[in-house]
């Protein structure tokens, strides 16, 4: 199989992320915002980076995104815009989550990330659940000995955990070897911008 190109999108976490692989380059963005305003810029920071490398977006194989979990809002920024421009280019669009992305990032063994309303998310490489604060406090002994990574809001829980707020690593890169592992792997069908959801998890809060 000849190598891909590629675009990866991430807004669900405090940073968004831009990385592209093309020809057999890589180029990556981390895009910061003390507010995680997301959506004002990333369709500009996409347009301003195609521009400067003289590259279109039908000239990408394929696309990946994360669904999340995360923001409730970031998640819908990327995966909407990752979503209109596969199906418009009729191309593929690979699905990760951000648990894959994160232990993948820091070799860990799991994840941990404060969902609010006294809620956390636990990951592992086979799958990730939704779990009150009390069950994880009674558990939290279970993986003192684990590799973990987490927000900052998880940090006090853990002697042992990397933050991956604190690092500025370059997940856009790791997402683009994700997706071209799971692409010469999966199905055609799994990669159908249709079948490609947001990863909540948890009920999006109403107010």
């Amino acid at each position: 199989m000849t190598e891909m190109n590629i675009l990866a999108l991430c807004s669900a976490l405090d940073n968004s992320y831009i990385a592209f692989k093309y020809n057999n380059n890589n180029y990556s963005k981390i895009i910061k915002s003390d507010k995680n305003y997301h959506s004002l810029y990333l369709i500009k920071d996409i347009k301003d980076i195609l521009i400067e490398k003289s590259l279109k977006l039908d000239d990408f194989d394929l696309f990946t995104v994360n669904c999340g979990p995360g923001s409730f809002t970031g998640i819908r920024v990327a995966l909407t815009i990752s979503k209109i421009i596969a199906g418009e280019l009729n191309k593929p669009l690979i699905p990760l989550n951000t648990a894959e992305i994160l232990l993948n990032a820091y070799n860990s063994d799991y994840l941990f990330m404060d969902a609010r309303r006294d809620m956390y998310f636990i990951g592992n490489k086979e799958k990730i659940e939704l779990v009150p604060k009390d069950t994880l406090v009674k558990s939290i002994d279970n993986y003192k000995d684990k590799n973990i990574v987490c927000d900052k809001r998880c940090l006090n829980l853990f002697d042992n955990a990397v933050c991956y707020e604190e690092k500025e690593t370059d997940l856009g890169s790791v997402m683009l070897k994700l997706a071209e592992e799971k692409f010469k792997t999966g199905k055609e069908s799994d990669f159908n911008y249709m079948n490609v959801k947001a990863n909540y998890i948890q009920t999006p809060p109403v107010f």
